[in-house]
């Protein structure tokens, strides 16, 4: 493999439950970015996004690099890197602080969302990312900008997402274990919003559910900004394992079954024109006959299992005037057959599947490349997408040690992705 400059190439690493995957780019001096390289391999070693074996994820980052990095032809040195799974937390905090000079200077947001940010938060959590939602000067209408406003009084309500420090930890030594220095850890919610939904969409108000291997990742955005955010400990794996379990066949089989015949709804069910299937055993070179309809049965009540927990939290937190452009459904999840129209059967509200979308509007004119033209692939495209915005990027190789550094980096991600 001839290695060029690694200065010219940016990669992300999306660590999933069920898979690593991969991404390397290249962005062209007219301002176009080209993927040149994607790894994908199942991940080993995880558990609902956390690390609970960290050799055999090391072992799977390897896989997934030494792909994309055949593909592309380069050495990756440094990447971005996503967080998902159940130990993120998040809520909104508000702070006020007195306008020093009249004018709402840089100085004065900075000092508000310090002040919003002072929360107790227990010893064992870190402070992953804090999003502005909105400004209020001395009490009136709420402002997306308040720099230059004159007044004497600033609030700010913020959005702070937490996560476990050892899971956080834990995911950057598996990566840099693997030969790959991080440069900067994402919330992985973040990164799929920025890549399926559109600038109309978060302007307007739409919910968006990522539905992984181990986790169902929520947000909600409005006028821009993300107004609300949830970790659902149900997810993709949950389905497969229904059917193993219900219909007595390896994890395996039950994987692929989901994918190929898998399906919520009667009426898709029927179109298919499929009624039995045929699946080897791994014994005596036997195999086993499958009712679709066995499939139909054990699925729907999953989903709508996942949906009622979603459409709680929707009520609960009076979210539905927040979403007039209804929900978008992404993630390895939401390939199986029937799952949009289920919700929109339920919820009563526009729904649609997120595919990973032409969104480097500001950045290049290149298009999604067909590889990655799918749910699947929405986390680790949107993380692209993040690595390719930062400045500064490429860091000094005098950086701060390694959880020092990362940590810092997130906490100043106050307006990305805004």
């Amino acid at each position: 493999m001839s290695a060029r400059a690694i200065s010219d190439y940016v990669a992300a690493i999306d660590i999933g439950t069920t898979k690593i995957c991969v991404v390397i780019a290249q962005p062209q001096q007219d301002g176009n970015v080209h993927v040149i390289g994607v790894g994908q391999y199942p991940s080993y070693g995880l558990k609902k996004g956390v690390v609970v074996n960290i050799s055999s994820t090391v072992e799977s980052i390897k896989r997934a690099l030494k792909e994309a990095e055949a593909m592309a032809g380069v050495c990756v040195e440094q990447a971005v890197v996503g967080i998902a799974g159940g130990h993120i937390k998040s809520f909104n905090s508000t702070g006020v602080v007195g306008i020093k000079r009249k004018d709402v200077t840089q100085s004065d947001i900075n000092r508000v969302i310090e002040a919003a940010k002072a929360v107790p938060i227990p010893q064992d959590r870190e402070i992953l990312h804090v999003l502005p939602q909105y400004f209020r000067v001395d009490g009136q209408e709420t402002v997306q900008d308040s720099l230059g406003m004159y007044g004497v009084r600033l609030e700010a309500q913020v959005h702070i997402v937490t996560g476990a420090t050892s899971s956080a930890q834990n995911i950057v030594k598996a990566c840099e274990m693997a030969g790959v220095r991080i440069t900067d850890i994402a919330l992985e919610q973040l990164a799929s919003a920025q890549a399926v939904l559109t600038p109309t969409e978060r302007e307007l108000g739409v919910g968006i559910l990522d539905i992984g291997g181990g986790t169902s990742d929520f947000a909600v955005y409005q006028n821009g900004r993300i107004r609300y955010s949830k970790v659902f400990p149900i997810a993709g794996n949950h389905f497969t394992n229904d059917i193993a379990i219900g219909l007595g066949i390896p994890i395996q089989y039950a994987e692929n079954l989901k994918k190929k015949y898998g399906c919520v709804l009667e009426d898709l069910l029927l179109r298919s024109g499929v009624e039995k299937v045929t699946i080897p055993l791994d014994y005596e070179g036997g195999s086993k006959e499958i009712e679709t309809s066995s499939l139909l049965e054990i699925l729907r009540p999953r989903a709508e299992e996942i949906f009622s927990f979603l459409k709680e939290e929707i009520v609960t937190n009076r979210l539905v005037p927040h979403m007039p452009s209804g929900l978008v459904i992404t993630g390895g999840g939401a390939l199986l057959k029937g799952l949009s129209k289920l919700i929109q059967s339920s919820y009563e509200m526009p729904v649609r599947v997120g595919m990973p979308r032409y969104y480097f509007d500001e950045i290049c004119s290149d298009r999604v490349p067909e590889a990655l033209r799918s749910p699947v692939y929405s986390t680790v495209y949107g993380l692209l997408a993040f690595a390719l915005k930062q400045d500064d990027y490429y860091l000094q190789r005098s950086a701060p040690p390694l959880v020092q550094r990362v940590f810092k980096r997130m906490k100043s991600w106050i307006y990305d992705f805004i």
